[in-house]
């Protein structure tokens, strides 16, 4: 048993020899931006645009730093992630992004730092990063939020190569560094997630951990004759195994990985989902692995979880092949009650679509609900899935962009800017969009971290998106809506007995036509955390939205009669108390000001 404040320190990784990821070298298809565009077909009027919001106006400055170099140390591969989180309470969400650094990595370097952004209105961010505390200077990877102290003050976890850490939100516009965590003697962290996996109302942490790796053992890959390097692949790094880290609730966390149950196999760990999979009331993980079979862990209650990885099916692709997983996502794509997984993966592959049937099986229906071929050229990292429209339908984005940026010098037709690209859900299955979903989508980027959040308050999400050795991408969604009004409302759900983020809820929107199933889900996509409010779309000729909330303590809250244009912050009622007990507190959003009165 070990106990544990958690922080962080640096961060790194190793590799050896084939010319990049699983696959060999071997022609692609042409991969220029103008096949892109031929491939992204289907609807050619979106009733969405994303308008890139320049970082000259918005005050975000940040620029990435990946660690890259002629020794190609692996780590500098993968980039890092975005979090967003509203961290002082002013009804704005706020960003904060990590970043790598040089190697050999070095503590006394001074920059770059992660960088945090307070969220002024009006698309106008400033620089905290120092006035917080968030201005970490070690490799970072991915970053996790939620409120592990149940404070009401969101806190951080940054995943690193090299040692951990976790910042409590101290409530007065600053956090506390509250101790160092190596994850299980593990150097090389990347994505991690908040969840109460033992229903104590506390929040817990999974970390995924992705191999043995070390700058002083860096393999040479690529051509030794022409002496050009490039990363290795991820076969020839060892796995190194994940880690629960339960919350005693005193500040510390130990190390649960062994009595959850979670210690039996070891993969290279990407991108982690939290998320009541299988409708037992119950938070599941999800995990999406490198070039190793997805991990499904379905909670069985008491602290302790079953792998059904295999048996599920969601642990290869339609062929039985494992694939190189990158981000993941969840969502109940074709509105029939049960949640389904997507996994972003490598060129050569296609990004991975499971449908769960009645039996709690997942298949592969990528190639048929139109999601296959036009990702295959493409190296995908972030995603979600999110009702960018507003039409009832989750749709999906996904960010792109190689490893390796001189693969030309090896012969290879594979750029290292990639487009990203966005689908729209159409009772189910997905069609692509073209070019006019926005000028961001006609040119390719080096993508890593996505995450969304509603970043002006006007009642639907825009994306952020981060990208190796640049600025990121903020894109503000514009959707075309009847009226000046928002069509959707926006839940902030609060716990009492149940974790105070509320994640693992399950919420059923009535709808005249058939229910729509929410969750408040830990972590998703890559490296990354999006904003934890639901914002759930208004169905034609409604006026108003009733939801049912299965709070993860059990306890069941019907809310009635909300109003498009507000946000509705539902606190959980206390047990033994009817649900109408519960506390509903509603207000407008900036843009629904003029509305009716809540």
């Amino acid at each position: 048993m070990f106990a544990a404040l958690l922080a962080l320190v640096g961060c790194g990784r190793d590799d050896p020899d084939p010319p990049t990821h699983a696959q060999g070298p071997g022609k692609l298809p042409s991969k220029t931006v103008a096949t892109a565009g031929s491939r992204r077909s289907a609807a050619s009027q979106p009733s969405f645009q994303f308008v890139e919001m320049p970082s000259a106006s918005t005050g975000v400055g940040f620029r990435h730093v990946s660690g890259n170099s002629m020794d190609k140390p692996f780590p500098a591969a993968n980039g890092s992630g975005v979090g967003a989180l509203d961290y002082d309470l002013d009804g704005r969400c706020d960003l904060y992004f990590a970043t790598g650094t040089p190697f050999p990595l070095d503590r006394n370097r001074p920059s770059p730092i992660n960088r945090a952004y307070r969220n002024l209105g009006g698309w106008k961010f400033e620089d905290v990063s120092r006035e917080t505390g968030l201005g970490h200077n070690g490799y970072s990877s991915g970053i996790a939020v939620g409120d592990f102290d149940a404070d009401g003050f969101p806190d951080v976890y940054v995943a690193c190569f090299g040692t951990n850490q976790l910042y409590r939100n101290c409530g007065d516009g600053t956090f506390e560094n509250v101790g160092t965590h190596r994850a299980d003697g593990g150097d090389f962290s990347t994505s991690a997630a908040f969840l109460d996996y033992d229903g104590d109302g506390l929040l817990d942490v999974y970390v995924c951990n992705y191999g043995k790796w070390s700058y002083e053992t860096n393999r040479f890959c690529g051509d030794r004759k022409r002496n050009i390097r490039i990363f290795c692949s991820p076969k020839s790094l060892e796995p190194e195994r994940d880690v629960l880290l339960r919350n005693e609730g005193d500040g510390t966390f130990r190390d649960a990985t062994a009595e959850a149950g979670l210690d039996r196999q070891v993969g290279r760990g990407q991108g982690v989902l939290a998320a009541d999979v299988n409708d037992d009331g119950k938070t599941d993980l999800y995990l999406g692995n490198d070039i190793h079979p997805n991990f499904l862990y379905l909670n069985e209650g008491g602290g302790r979880f079953r792998d059904v990885s295999e048996s599920s099916g969601s642990a290869y692709d339609a062929k039985g092949a494992m694939q190189a997983g990158m981000g993941v996502a969840g969502a109940d794509v074709n509105r029939d009650g049960r949640w389904d997984l997507f996994v972003t993966n490598f060129e050569r592959e296609h990004n991975t679509l499971y449908l769960q049937s009645a039996g709690g099986f997942f298949h592969d229906v990528s190639a048929t609900h139109g999601l296959a071929a036009a990702a295959k050229p493409w190296v995908g990292w972030g995603t979600a899935f999110v009702d960018f429209d507003l039409d009832g339908w989750k749709d999906l984005i996904v960010t792109n962009g190689h490893v390796d940026d001189n693969l030309k010098q090896m012969g290879q037709d594979s750029p290292y800017d990639h487009p990203a690209l966005v689908w729209k859900n159409v009772r189910g299955r997905f069609q692509l969009l073209g070019e006019s979903v926005g000028a961001y989508f006609r040119k390719p980027h080096p993508g890593r971290g996505l995450a969304v959040a509603d970043l002006d308050n006007d009642g639907d999400l825009d994306v952020i998106i981060t990208h190796q050795d640049q600025t990121p991408a903020l894109l503000r969604n514009d959707v075309k809506v009847r009226g000046m009004r928002p069509r959707s409302v926006t839940l902030r759900l609060i716990g009492t007995r149940s974790n105070r983020d509320a994640v693992g809820s399950r919420i059923v929107v009535a709808s005249k036509t058939a229910p729509r199933i929410e969750q408040v889900q830990g972590g998703g996509s890559y490296l990354s955390a999006h904003d934890l409010r639901l914002i759930v779309a208004v169905a034609d000729g409604e006026t108003a939205v009733d939801v049912e909330i299965v709070w993860p303590s059990g306890r069941r809250d019907a809310v009635k009669q909300m109003l498009p244009g507000y946000q509705s912050d539902i606190v959980e009622s206390t047990a033994g108390s009817p649900s109408s007990s519960r506390r509903l507190i509603r207000r407008p959003l900036p843009s629904s000001a003029q509305g009716p009165p809540p």
